[in-house]
């Protein structure tokens, strides 16, 4: 017979919690800190990324930032080789103050345009549609339909979509409004945006 007594049992289980965290500390490798973006070449991103989307660069890169998203968005479109010359074309704009006709540009490229569509979708919808797929979905025929994108980019990004901010509403499970809001009415969309 067994002799089980109080002071076994709380010294197995303080044995088996002494042994799982020393086991998970070994397993839990430090993680690797990412690079943080070229500084020139973020905020050429994001003054591209604002004139496609439509939305204030302040709003898509807000001077106080706790999520960072944009970088999450920028690491997504630096997979793309013709990110580089996209954004030497909207650097070399001979008027950076008119961030549009570099926007123009870039949409009316040939080999640019799908790269710059997959960013204004990486920025509303918070996922990644591989540039080849979008301009092969262009073609003529018949082709599958919804086209799947490549990848959520992260949980993040698909809760700081700006199709939910456009739409006025939430991610089903997550929501920063207050209980009730749907019975306000909706505010206009230049606060959210402009």
């Amino acid at each position: 017979m067994t002799d089980l007594t109080r002071r076994k049992m709380l010294g197995v289980a303080a044995a088996g919690a002494v042994t799982s965290l020393s086991t998970s500390a070994e397993a839990a490798a430090p993680p690797v800190p990412t690079p943080l973006p070229n500084e020139d070449d973020l905020r050429a991103f994001v003054a591209l990324s604002s004139v496609l989307t439509g939305v204030a660069a302040l709003k898509l890169a807000p001077t106080v930032d706790p999520i960072q998203v944009k970088n999450q968005y920028f690491d997504a479109a630096k997979a793309d080789p013709a990110l580089p010359t996209l954004l030497q074309m909207v650097r070399s704009d001979p008027d950076p103050k008119n961030p549009v006709a570099a926007a123009s540009k870039v949409m009316n490229d040939p080999k640019l345009k799908f790269l710059g569509r997959s960013i204004i979708l990486a920025w509303y919808l918070g996922v990644w549609y591989d540039p080849k797929k979008l301009e092969a979905y262009n073609t003529p025929g018949d082709h599958p339909f919804p086209l799947n994108p490549v990848k959520v980019i992260s949980p993040a990004a698909y809760t700081q979509g700006w199709t939910w901010r456009v739409a006025q509403a939430h991610p089903m499970g997550y929501s920063e409004m207050r209980y009730g809001y749907w019975a306000d009415d909706p505010l206009k969309l230049e606060i959210y945006i402009a």
